[in-house]
Formats: C-alpha cells, structure tokens, sequence
C-alpha cells in the first residue's frame, strides 16, 4: 500500500471528517494558523475581497458619464463586461496557480495587477484605455477572489469556516452596498477617477497584510518545475471559448442581429474550443484545471451551478434595479444607489447569519431550499415593480431577493467544501471552481440581461412609431434613445411618458427572466447533497494518523 492510501485509511479508520492535501508538497494539518496572524491574515483577505466586490459595483452610476466624457456611449458596455469577462475566464485557472505557487505569492501578484489595471482606468484618456485597464485589473480581481476563499478555507477547520466565509462574503456584499454610494459621489460631486483611484491604497494595504503575517509552508518545487506543471493548452482553450461566447451575447441583438455571421461564428468557436478544453482537461492534461473527480461528484456540482443562476440574477439585478430608479423614478446616481440599500443590507445580513446558522445547527440543504424558495417568490414581487409603485413596494419588494442572494452564497461554497473528493489539491480546485462559477454566472448575467433590455426597448419603441402612438421622434433619435436611455428623462409631457412605458416594460422582462432563472436555482438546491457541518470533535487532526510530516504523501 502506498504511502498515500496508508494516511487515507488511517483517516477513515476515525469515522471523522478529513480533507486531501494541498498537492504542492504541504500537509493540510500545517495551513491551519491561530491567534494574531489568523486574525490579521483575515482581515487582509477580507479587504482584498471587499476590493473586487467594490469594483463590481462601483462603475454602475459612472458609466452615463464615461460615455459622455469620451464620446464613446456604444462602448460604454465594455466597462463593465471587460471585468467580468476576463474576472470569469481567469477564475479556475488560479487556483492551480495557487497551488503550483503558493497562495502568498499568487494572491500578491493578483493584486498588483488588480492595481496596475485600476491606475490605468484612472488616468485613461480614451475608452479603449478605460476599457483595456478593466480588462487588466479584471485578470487580477479573479485572482483576488478565488484566492482570497482559497486562503480562507484552509486556514481553519471545517466547522469554523462556514463562519469566516460567510464574513468574506458579507464582505464582498458589503462593497456591492457601498459601490453604487461611493460611484456616485464620485461621479457627481468629484471625479469619476476617484472610483478607481480608491482601489490604490486598499489595495496596498492588502498585500502588506499578506506579505507581514501569512506565512504558510512554501509549496515543493523548483520555479522551472513549477512553470512546466502549469497547463497552458487548458488555460488557453477555456479562456478563448468562454471568451468567443461572451462576445457573442455581448454583440447579439446590440451592435450586430443575432442571425448575423460574426455572432453565430463566435457561438459556433466558442463551442468548439470548450469542447476541446473538456476533451483535453480530463483525458490528457496530467494538471487539469477542473479534475474529473470533481466533476463526478454531484455533491460539488449542484452548489456549484446554484451559484452560477444566483449570481447570473444578482448581476443583472443589480444594473436594472439601477436603471429602475434612475430612469423611471429619475433619481440623481447617488439617490438611486440609495434606493437599493434594502437588497444589499438584506444579503450582507443574512450572509452572515447563514454562517452562524450553519455553524451552530451543520444544516445546510435544508437553509439552501428555503431561501431559493424565498428568492422566487421575491423576484415574483419585483415583476410587480412599476412606474407608480408606492415607496413601500420600492423597499419591501427588494428584501426577499437580498435575503435569498446572501444565503445561497454561503451554503453553495460550505456544501460543495463539505462533498470535495479527498484528492489531493481538491478542495483548492473546488473553491477555484466555486468562484468561477460565481464570475462566469455574473458576466453571462450582465450580456444576458443587457441584450434582454436592449433589444425589448428597441421592440417597443419601433412598434410605438410604427402605430402613431409615439409621434415627433425620428428613427436617428429612436436610436439614441436605445443606445441611452437617460436620454428619455430629457424630453417633455406624452413623448417622455411614452417611452417611460416602453422602459419599464423592458424592465418587466428582465425581472420575469430573473424570476425563471430563481425556478432553475431552487430545482437545483432540492438536490443538494444532505451533508452536515461536522462538530470539531468530528473532524480529523494530525494526530489521527501515524503518519510523520516527511512520510506524508505529498512529498
């Protein structure tokens, strides 16, 4: 028997909960860390988390001005899709980095390029320079995300991290709160620059934390080895497919028809290239990205999917609740921000006592299912949103989404942390794959629910000309209208309330979709495995097995 089925089944013979190692030559025993460095190691990760939370958000009340100030409104999409896409694409490849690395090193050069992308979107004097600094810093944030829950979820026994991921992620909530607040005082009291420019000192801040306390023993290897352990043909084959079909939501129905050549071509390479990635990723790469053993199992996959409807919802919620107030209610930037404090108070809460929930009972499927179920009839009431909608209504229909969003992002990572394979490096791989799941869910959300609005208010407004319902406005005017629809607030009496119409109808159909996609999410919960929070007298400690460090299977 091996040295590694030795140490598994000395570990099974306790009857008690244990993980794999990390796969880098380190003993999972020896990430644990207490006292002064858990807390500040914490507390940097937790700013770095709030960092790429902050930057998700922060751009939605800006991007009317961007597109005015550079003359670029047609691109004005990109700033935001440009993080996304490239936060998603990025997201599973670093959490083999992180393991081939260390996660020290890894999280530190995701937050350089974090900032180096935020300075360049600072100081940009062009859209495509703002858009190329998002892409940048984007590359960086689904480094700091994966790698801040990687760090996280070793640092602590399975029965302490529901609580500490489920901070971590009020964390992340919180920034979603400030983001839009933050956004437009920015925006309309100083500089849109000041948006980015933010992210320098926390950032700093960040990684001086990390680079003073978190010292966790130094993955094996030479940097030669390390470099060829890396699989660049998976990395080049899923970043190129996920990005050819991203473009072709993002271009479809908005800059070119959905049965055109570029758009169809790109939905036909991006799936060949995700095909090629899966055929490669679990038949021949001897470093695969995603491991086939945590494709196999369903305990990992179902939380894994909820996550990608939820936050597919929560991004798109996110923009067109925005939308709601700024251009049906007509509400400045920051008032509209405001206006959406009782979503994101609503998941930083309950993001938090889900983990304190989980804790203390170890129930998680049973949270998983009532809270989807909360989310759809949420998102049911949100359909009902209108251009007369009483405060009340504005407030109370946006809670049970909020409360729904904040759970499931706390029980989908703790179940599928709870059912990872025993292999080595799979609870990493897990996590990584988690939060590329949760980008990817995001950046599809964002295209999807854009190309949703935009091409139902393009419907309507052709359709109101075409009946003489809507007089006086030109098919050149029509079309700006689409392009920026801010610009209906400046028009006057029957031809403002016209098109006032057509917006929230528009809206009305992004929430129905929204309200779709929480069914698929709550489907999904039902199946969740039914797997507790161990106890800590019921987790696995170095003493349970015989084995000594330099004996250890790793290395």
């Amino acid at each position: 028997m091996s040295n590694q089925d030795l140490e598994k089944a000395n570990l099974k013979s306790t009857k008690k909960f244990y993980e794999g190692n990390a796969g880098d030559g380190t003993n999972v025993f020896d990430q644990y860390i207490t006292g002064l460095p858990l807390i500040m190691v914490f507390s940097g990760c937790f700013l770095s988390c709030f960092l790429i939370g902050l930057d998700q958000t922060i751009v939605i009340t800006l991007l009317e001005t961007v597109g005015e100030k550079f003359d670029a409104y047609d691109k004005i999409g990109w700033v935001s899709s440009g993080y996304m896409l490239t936060m998603a694409v990025f997201s599973a490849t670093w959490g083999r980095v992180a393991i081939t690395f260390g996660r020290k090193y890894s999280l530190i050069i995701a937050i350089i390029l974090f900032e180096a992308g935020s300075l360049m979107c600072a100081l940009a004097t062009s859209m495509n320079i703002l858009i190329g600094g998002r892409v940048l810093a984007g590359i960086g944030g689904g480094g700091c995300q994966a790698l801040t829950w990687i760090i996280c979820t070793e640092m602590v026994t399975m029965d302490r991290r529901p609580l500490f991921l489920s901070i971590l992620g009020a964390g992340f909530s919180l920034a979603s709160v400030l983001g839009p607040i933050i956004g437009g005082s920015f925006t309309e009291h100083s500089s849109w620059r000041w948006c980015f420019y933010i992210n320098l000192p926390l950032g700093g801040v960040s990684a001086l934390i990390i680079i003073i306390f978190f010292n966790p023993p130094s993955a094996k290897g030479t940097f030669k080895e390390k470099l060829e352990s890396l699989d660049y043909v998976g990395t080049f084959a899923i970043s190129v497919g996920i990005v050819l079909f991203l473009l072709a939501l993002t271009f479809g129905g908005n800059e070119f028809p959905w049965k055109s050549a570029a758009v169809i071509l790109c939905f036909i390479l991006g799936f060949v290239f995700l095909v090629l990635f899966f055929i490669w990723n679990f038949r021949f790469s001897k470093a695969p990205i995603i491991p086939i053993e945590i494709f196999r199992e369903m305990g990992v996959v179902m939380p894994v999917l909820s996550l990608f409807f939820c936050f597919l919802c929560f991004i798109g919620l996110s923009v067109y609740l925005t939308t709601y107030f700024q251009i049906i209610i007509g509400s400045d930037p920051l008032s509209a921000a405001l206006h959406l404090l009782p979503i994101f108070i609503s998941i930083v809460l309950t993001a938090i006592s889900s983990g304190v929930f989980m804790k203390t009972t170890g129930y998680v499927k049973p949270l998983a299912i009532l809270t989807a179920g909360l989310g759809c009839i949420g998102l049911g009431l949100l359909t009902m949103l209108d251009i007369d909608s009483s405060s009340s209504q504005k407030i109370g229909f946006l809670i049970l989404p909020g409360v729904s969003i904040g759970a499931l992002l706390q029980t989908g990572i703790t179940s599928s942390q709870l059912n990872a394979p025993k292999t080595q490096g799979a609870t990493i791989l897990t996590t990584a794959f988690f939060n590329f799941s949760r980008s990817l869910g995001g950046a599809i959300g964002a295209d999807l629910f854009q190309t949703i609005f935009n091409s139902s208010l393009k419907n309507k407004i052709e359709n109101s000309i075409k009946n003489n319902t809507l007089v006086g406005i030109t098919d050149k005017e029509a079309q700006l209208i689409i392009k920026n629809p801010s610009l209906i607030n400046r028009l006057d009496g029957n031809q403002r309330i016209l098109l006032l119409r057509c917006a929230m109808a528009s809206l009305k159909n992004v929430f129905i979709t929204s309200l779709a996609v929480s069914f698929i999410t709550f489907a999904i919960c039902v199946l969740y495995s039914s797997k507790t929070v161990p106890k800590s007298s019921e987790i696995a400690v170095k003493e349970d097995t015989p084995m000594k460090d330099d004996e250890s299977d790793n290395k």
